[in-house]
């Protein structure tokens, strides 16, 4: 790995729009040490009705650029270019995404990829709707970064990405999701990591215990309702854990990614490890140290 950066997610529900809270998140990862911050869309409440709000986008812009950060960009859990009946509001999101994302001059953006269907048209309308706003944001040099999440297969998404064949769309690669996917789909999780290699451009590192909640696939609803501190005493779903503290053969995963460039973007919690985090942004830069020829 050649790691540019380490760096850490934006926590919606905790900063839930506030600009006050996100200043002092940001505050708070500088002063960790932090290189990178993604923002969540659904963290800054800038996108109104499918257009970026340009009151709130410059007072965003404003304070983003008084801390000595760089940053990548999240999708809002609405974002879905296989919703049909909404599509071109669906589309316009997406765009106005990727403009914010040139307005910070954040050159990541992560779009979840779902669920791939047995709908034969709804999954070309999702790939016809994909070239075009990969050329959309070709012009604003923002790179796509397709992410595998634990409701699907990682070779559906390296099909699709494969399938787009665009120089700026790619993978982000996210080894909790992966693993948990693993266990339920029965797959070998370091050689999914092996197959999607040539395409990641972005990674998210978090832990987990490998346990699917069934739940999350097929009762969604019911599974938004179950109560995070039940789902870490059972040890199930996607609990977002630090590196390290959880059981995802995370050394073995980074040493097939020998010829990742980009950020080492942890995607945990960081609000309830408080007590912790400067020792868990410490742990990241001992997995940098072992498997890549440039650590900060």
């Amino acid at each position: 790995m050649n790691i540019i950066g380490i760096g850490i997610n934006t926590q919606q529900d905790c900063i839930n729009g506030e600009i006050q809270k996100l200043q002092e998140n940001l505050q708070y990862f500088q002063d960790l040490g932090y290189d990178y911050v993604e923002i969540s869309i659904d963290a800054v409440d800038v996108i109104y009705h499918g257009r970026l709000n340009s009151r709130r986008m410059n007072d965003l812009k404003s304070l983003l650029n008084r801390f000595d950060l760089k940053y990548t960009i999240h999708a809002p859990r609405v974002l879905d270019l296989r919703d049909v009946e909404n599509l071109e509001v669906q589309k316009r999101i997406f765009n106005e995404c990727i403009l914010f994302g040139s307005e910070i001059e954040a050159n990541i953006f992560v779009y979840h990829y779902g669920r791939k269907t047995e709908d034969e048209q709804l999954e070309e309308k999702l790939y016809q709707s994909m070239l075009e706003i990969s050329d959309f944001a070709a012009d604003y040099k923002v790179q796509i970064c397709v992410e595998n999440i634990e409701i699907d297969t990682v070779s559906n998404v390296v099909d699709f990405v494969k399938r787009i064949e665009r120089e700026n769309v790619g993978i982000t690669f996210d080894f909790g999701h992966a693993y948990l996917a693993s266990k339920y789909f029965c797959f070998n999780f370091l050689k999914s990591v092996e197959m999607a290699t040539p395409y990641i451009k972005h990674v998210h590192v978090a832990d987990n215990f490998g346990c699917f909640e069934e739940a999350r696939l097929l009762r969604n609803e019911q599974y938004k309702m179950k109560k995070y501190p039940g789902l870490l005493q059972l040890g199930q779903g996607d609990l977002h854990l630090p590196p390290g503290w959880g059981e995802v053969p995370l050394d073995e995963a980074f040493e097939i990614l020998e010829d990742y460039k980009g950020v080492f973007l942890m995607e945990y919690y960081s609000y309830r490890y408080k007590p912790y985090n400067q020792e868990i942004l410490e742990a990241a830069k001992g997995y940098i140290k072992r498997h890549t020829v440039f650590c900060k």
